[in-house]
């Protein structure tokens, strides 16, 4: 169960501790209920609008809590500056939460949740959960919602995107990477992170879904198209 709270000031405040004060205490009154089977986490963000000088809700607001009282903390790509690499306050978190939510996304300049892509940040993201063994403290959700496209097809794309991110994260020789690093063999590990990057990891990926009887490449497109023209296209 995410909690996320959009709340803030457009302009200058002057009572940023009363407000961060009055969040602390709706949250504690929010999980003193304790529910079986559930898995509270608490999301952060940078700025919304209509609150572009002062969220109530940051970054530090949320990971001292969480720290404080073991909730999960939800980092969501579209929640921090541009310049921030989200893949790297996981090794940071993980230390001192139990686990992490992710909602994976593709920001455009602010939180603009496009299409989520295979680029360097979902990459980035997903080579440093395999490398902290983490797979199974990291609970990865996909934020996205682009009604501009087919729906069908942003969640195909979105989905196959960070599967194969994921999928080069797990292909990636990190035991030889890290001998590399720890005798201090510098130019080594530089050269095969390099070499990684043209690996045949997408013979893999077919492999992969021939497996799972779904469609290869780019066939997944006549599939979405055929589901379009039978389904979608007569809903009123």
């Amino acid at each position: 169960m995410n909690l996320w709270v959009h709340d803030g000031s457009k302009d200058i405040t002057v009572n940023r501790m009363k407000y961060r004060a009055l969040l602390k205490d709706s949250l504690d009154q929010i999980f003193a209920q304790k529910y079986d089977h559930m898995k509270d986490c608490i999301e952060s963000k940078v700025f919304g609008i209509g609150l572009e000088s002062y969220t109530v809700g940051s970054n530090d607001f949320y990971i001292g809590y969480g720290v404080q009282n073991q909730k999960l903390i939800t980092l969501d790509t579209g929640h921090f500056h541009p310049t921030e690499s989200v893949a790297d306050k996981v090794s940071s978190l993980l230390l001192y939460v139990p686990e992490l939510m992710l909602h994976v996304s593709r920001p455009v300049r602010w939180d603009s949740d496009h299409v989520t892509i295979m680029n360097d940040d979902t990459l980035d993201l997903c080579k440093e959960i395999v490398r902290c063994n983490a797979l199974n403290r990291v609970h990865i959700g996909l934020d996205y919602f682009d009604a501009s496209i087919n729906r069908i097809g942003a969640y195909v794309i979105g989905m196959r995107a960070t599967q194969k991110c994921l999928l080069q994260a797990l292909l990636e020789p990190l035991n030889t990477l890290r001998d590399y690093e720890e005798t201090d063999r510098g130019f080594q590990r530089l050269a095969l992170l390099e070499e990684c990057k043209s690996l045949p990891w997408g013979a893999v990926w077919d492999m992969f879904c021939l497996k799972n009887n779904v469609p290869v490449g780019e066939e997944y497109i006549a599939e979405v198209e055929k589901y379009e023209a039978e389904v979608t296209s007569k809903r009123n």
